[in-house]
C-alpha cells in the first residue's frame, strides 16, 4: 500500500513540476563532476582544407558576416560548442576582404595562425597583425577585421557564447558601415602599452579590460624564452598566462589564454582542474595523454581537455620545442569559488596510456 500511495505522491508532484531530491540525489549533486564534453581532436589538415573551401564558396555580407567554422564537441549532442562554457572556431579571411564592423556581449578572443598583411580594429584601435598575435575583444566592443594583401589569414576565435546564451544574456549589433573610423595611431595600444609593466605615466590604470587590444608574438616568444632560463611548471611545464598589465588580471572575466612551450624531451605530471580548455598547437608535434588516451598532435591541429581529467603533456623530439596556444574558462570558475585542482598521485605522476586517439576509428563506430 505504502509503495502505490508513493508513486501517486511522484506522479502528482511530476504534474505540478516538482522534482524530488531524495529519489534521484546522486545524479542532481554527485560525487564529482560528470562532464559530458568530451577529450577530442581536430586535424589541421582537414579544418585548413574545410576553411579553404568555404574561403572559395561562402562570401561575406551583412547576413553572414564572419566566415568562422565552429568546433562542435561530440559529447555535447551537435551543439556547436567546444565545450560547456567556451565556442572555439577556425575563421578564414580572403586577401583583399574585410569582415564587416560588429559587436556582442560575448567576450573573444582571437590567436592569428595566419596574418600576413592583416589588421583588426577593435573600438577604433587599428593593429596590423602577424603569425601568433593575441587579440582581445572585450564585450560591446566595436571590431572589424580586413586583408590588405593577396594571401588569406586564418585564426583561432574563442568566445563565451555557451555561458553568455545559458543566461540569456546574448546582444549582437551590427556596425552601420562596414569599416569602422580609425580613431587612434595605427598600432597604437601596442605602442602605448607593449612594454607589460610600463603605461603612461598621465593615465590611471585601466582596471576593466586590458589597454592592449594585440599582444605581439615577438615579445611574447622573447617572454617564454626568459622564462624558460628561469623557471617552469612541472604540470605544464614553461606556460605564461595572458593578462592585462595594469591589473594582472585575465584579459577577460569569463574566459583567460594561455600560451605554453614544451622543451625538447619534457614529459610534464599529470594533474586534473575543474575547467575545460581548447588548445591550438602552434608550432611542433607532441602528445597530450586525457583521461589515459593518448592523443598525438602536430603544428594546426585543435584538442579539447574536459574538465576534471587528469592530462600531461609530452613533446619526445631532442632538438625542438613545441608551442602550445590555450583558451580556459577558468575565471569563471574563480570566481564563483568552484575551481580546484589536483595532481596524479599513482605511477609516478604518469597516466597509464591505454589507447590512442583515432578520430576516424571513433566516427565509423557511429
Amino acid at each position: 500500500m505504502h509503495e502505490a500511495e508513493l508513486e501517486k505522491l511522484y506522479e502528482e508532484m511530476g504534474r505540478n513540476h516538482l522534482k524530488p531530491l531524495w529519489a534521484a540525489e546522486r545524479s542532481i549533486v554527485p560525487v564529482e563532476p560528470q562532464p559530458k564534453a568530451v577529450a577530442w581532436l581536430w586535424k589541421w589538415s582537414r579544418l585548413y582544407d574545410f576553411a579553404r573551401r568555404a574561403g572559395e564558396m561562402v562570401t561575406l555580407d551583412r547576413g553572414g558576416d564572419r566566415r568562422a567554422m565552429g568546433l562542435s564537441n561530440p559529447g555535447l549532442g551537435g551543439l556547436p560548442y567546444a565545450t560547456p562554457t567556451l565556442w572555439a572556431a577556425v575563421q578564414w579571411l580572403n586577401g583583399r576582404e574585410v569582415a564587416p564592423a560588429h559587436r556582442h556581449t560575448p567576450q573573444a578572443v582571437r590567436f592569428i595562425i595566419e596574418g600576413k598583411d592583416t589588421y583588426s580594429t577593435v573600438q577604433g584601435d587599428k593593429v596590423y597583425l602577424e603569425r601568433g598575435d593575441f587579440v582581445i575583444n572585450p564585450p560591446w566592443y566595436w571590431h572589424d577585421h580586413g586583408s590588405e594583401g593577396d594571401t588569406p589569414a586564418v585564426w583561432m576565435d574563442g568566445l563565451d557564447i555557451p555561458i553568455t546564451n545559458y543566461l540569456d544574456a546574448s546582444f549582437f549589433d551590427l556596425g552601420s558601415k562596414e569599416v569602422q573610423d580609425v580613431t587612434a595611431v595605427v598600432n597604437g595600444s601596442v605602442m602605448k602599452y607593449g612594454y607589460g609593466q610600463l603605461r603612461p605615466a598621465w593615465e590611471a590604470p585601466c582596471q576593466k579590460y586590458s589597454p592592449l587590444s594585440t599582444y605581439k608574438w615577438a615579445t611574447t616568444e622573447r617572454a617564454l624564452n626568459n622564462l624558460a632560463k628561469a623557471d617552469a611548471s612541472p604540470f605544464d611545464d614553461v606556460a605564461l598566462e595572458y593578462t592585462n598589465p595594469h591589473t594582472g588580471r585575465p584579459v577577460m572575466d569569463t574566459l583567460t589564454a594561455w600560451i605554453q612551450m614544451l622543451r625538447p624531451g619534457i614529459h610534464t605530471k599529470a594533474h586534473r582542474q575543474v575547467n575545460t580548455a581548447v588548445y591550438h598547437v602552434f608550432e611542433g608535434r607532441g602528445a597530450t595523454v586525457i583521461g589515459g588516451v593518448r592523443f598525438d598532435w602536430e603544428q594546426g591541429d585543435i584538442f579539447v581537455i574536459p574538465t576534471w581529467a587528469y592530462h600531461e603533456h609530452i613533446n619526445e623530439s631532442k632538438t625542438e620545442r613545441a608551442i602550445l596556444f590555450s583558451i580556459q574558462d577558468t575565471p569563471i570558475l574563480v570566481a564563483l569559488g568552484k575551481y580546484r585542482e589536483e595532481a596524479l598521485s599513482t605511477g609516478g605522476g604518469h597516466q597509464q596510456v591505454k589507447k590512442t586517439f583515432d578520430a576516424d576509428k571513433v566516427l565509423a563506430h557511429k
